[in-house]
């Protein structure tokens, strides 16, 4: 595919991308703030960005929400299938990303009907390519919305954080869990648009504006959804990829060192011989043996995909460059 490449981001747009990140629904002001600039700057930079498809706002179920209401599977398709057939499998709402590596297309394939239904999915698959492999996860330790940005300074990130009084849910709202057809709700809405005023989601829930930023509040204080911002990595400096599959005495304990690894956008355990998977971006390949090491001693590296370029994620369709090309909206 040929594609022009992107443009490099300035300090504005990373501090930007990075302060949505970590609170997608923070008034401009407060980010302006944060950043140093004034609200007008930050607004000027973030049309620009998303007008050219260099970043984009999600709303995405949190790791506690996978375990609870999602399993999911690792599919590896067979490397050379035809663009139609790439193109049709990227068109499926419950495929949440896709990835081509140096092993052929890796496939994340979600289902909410049990292990059945995910096993028919990714059988719907065989009528566009070959399953060479498919992986079901046991769990997820960290997943695309997870990965922040080194931009702000720790100073910077809690002027992001509500004044004292604000508006963040209370203990007593957070003791009482969200049903989850609420969430599911919410979710459905605001993946639209994460942004979206409280009176204009409670329009659309057919409830009070208290109750939809209450429930919206509720959801992300008690681990059941995150709002957040992706970018094309590229125009980012990020032009390097890899899946990491590992073996260690503690899957569950090596899957969560690898979510905390600032280059790990996914993490998890799999049921397999070499369990662990850690999915890692960053500016050289030759940054892979620190990565490893930083992993931890007891983990050992069972095989490396090189990422060749991202194709979908998140519900972002991805041109060669990594920029957003088409919204398809995630269902499962």
């Amino acid at each position: 595919m040929e594609t022009t490449d992107p443009r490099v981001l300035d300090e504005v747009d990373l501090a930007v991308v990075h302060a949505l990140q970590l609170d997608a629904r923070a008034p401009w002001t407060r980010i302006a703030a944060a950043i140093g600039v004034d609200a007008a700057t930050v607004v000027r930079h973030w049309s620009a960005l998303t007008d050219e498809g260099l970043a984009w706002l999600t709303a995405w179920p949190t790791a506690e929400r996978w375990a609870s209401t999602t399993d999911l599977a690792l599919v590896l398709v067979h490397p050379g299938i035809a663009p139609d057939a790439q193109a049709a499998i990227v068109r499926r709402p419950w495929v949440l990303g896709v990835d081509e590596t140096s092993a052929g297309l890796l496939v994340l394939v979600a289902a909410s009907e049990g292990l059945p239904q995910l096993g028919e999915r990714v059988c719907a698959l065989e009528a566009d390519a070959t399953v060479v492999r498919m992986d079901v996860a046991a769990t997820v330790a960290a997943e695309d919305s997870t990965w922040r940005l080194p931009v702000l300074s720790a100073a910077q990130q809690r002027l992001l954080r509500p004044a004292p009084g604000g508006t963040r849910a209370s203990a007593a709202d957070t003791a009482r869990p969200l049903k989850p057809h609420v969430v599911a709700d919410i979710a459905d809405v605001l993946e639209e648009d994460p942004r979206m005023p409280s009176a204009a989601l409670a329009a659309r829930l057919g409830v009070s504006e208290a109750t939809a930023r209450r429930a919206v509040e509720r959801a992300t204080a008690t681990g059941l959804l995150r709002f957040g911002c992706d970018l094309a990595m590229p125009a980012a400096g990020y032009r390097r990829g890899a899946v990491l599959w590992a073996r260690s005495a503690d899957p569950e304990a090596a899957a969560a060192r690898a979510a905390r690894l600032p280059e790990a956008h996914r993490a998890g355990v799999a049921v397999g011989p070499a369990p662990v998977f850690a999915c890692v971006r960053a500016r050289s390949l030759t940054a892979l043996p620190a990565i490893e090491r930083s992993w931890g001693q007891d983990v050992e590296i069972v095989d490396r995909w090189t990422v060749l370029r991202s194709v979908k994620r998140n519900g972002h369709e991805l041109d060669a460059s990594g920029r957003s090309i088409a919204r398809i909206p995630p269902w499962w």
